[in-house]
């Protein structure tokens, strides 16, 4: 491996970075399901003091710059199970809005910078989807928050109307791409077996995180994961899970 120039003028841009002028283009609430790297940098679930994957309901906002560049940002509300999404991902039912929660500090951002509060809907889409600012990163305890910082414009100003939100899967549909990414978790797992004569739930989540899915399927392969179909499904080929390791 070559050593790192440290010449200035040898330097890169590094990655895409959500500052600036952006609108938003898409927001839904969901489950999210939270991650970081192994000891090799591969991703992989993260997980609480008890191994349980950290998971989060939160609104999650597609922002897209003026080159085209989109950035999803994602904005913790709380424990899954407190809360109930509606089937177009678009309502929160069942909680107040925790002041300590990420999404708090977005949406007092957005009133700070001039939305006005009563025009503030319980449809997410409807509030944020069109909406135009100046964004950019505020401390957020050890991390940081991106958050609108000046210049923003409403939604339906200059042309930027709320998009209608896509259409959710249906239960037949949600049931198949559940089924199918059963399917694909037990062809991971084999295949993890066969190259190493066991695999950990860590490992399978690192390995799920890296198919090329999209978003639907990806993170309906991330649930199966600690899901008990995925169990029933590899004693039927065979394969055991012992505490968090899977072995033939």
């Amino acid at each position: 491996m070559a050593p790192m120039s440290l010449r200035p003028s040898e330097a890169s841009e590094g990655g895409a970075f959500p500052r600036g002028y952006l609108t938003v283009t898409a927001a839904k609430f969901g489950e999210y399901h939270y991650q970081t790297k192994d000891q090799q940098g591969n991703p992989t679930p993260a997980l609480d003091e008890n191994k349980k994957p950290i998971i989060s309901m939160a609104a999650i906002i597609t922002l897209e710059n003026e080159t085209g560049d989109q950035f999803e940002q994602v904005y913790s509300i709380g424990r899954p199970d407190r809360y109930t999404v509606s089937a177009d991902g678009q309502v929160l039912e069942g909680g107040i809005l925790s002041k300590a929660c990420n999404f708090y500090k977005l949406m007092t951002e957005v009133v700070n910078q001039g939305y006005p509060e009563g025009s503030i809907k319980d449809n997410l889409s409807e509030t944020f989807v069109g909406m135009s600012a100046y964004w950019d990163e505020i401390p957020n305890g050890q991390r940081t928050l991106i958050v609108p910082q000046g210049q923003l414009t409403l939604p339906g100003v200059n042309g930027t109307a709320p998009a209608a939100p896509t259409a959710a899967p249906t239960a037949t549909q949600a049931d198949t791409v559940a089924a199918d990414m059963v399917a694909k978790a037990v062809e991971l797992v084999q295949a993890g077996i066969a190259a190493n004569g066991s695999m950990t739930r860590q490992q399978l989540g690192g390995e799920a995180f890296n198919q090329n899915l999209d978003t639907t399927n990806q993170q309906a392969l991330m649930n199966v994961i600690f899901d008990q179909s995925l169990v029933d499904a590899l004693a039927a080929v065979g394969i055991t899970l012992d505490k968090e390791t899977f072995s033939a």
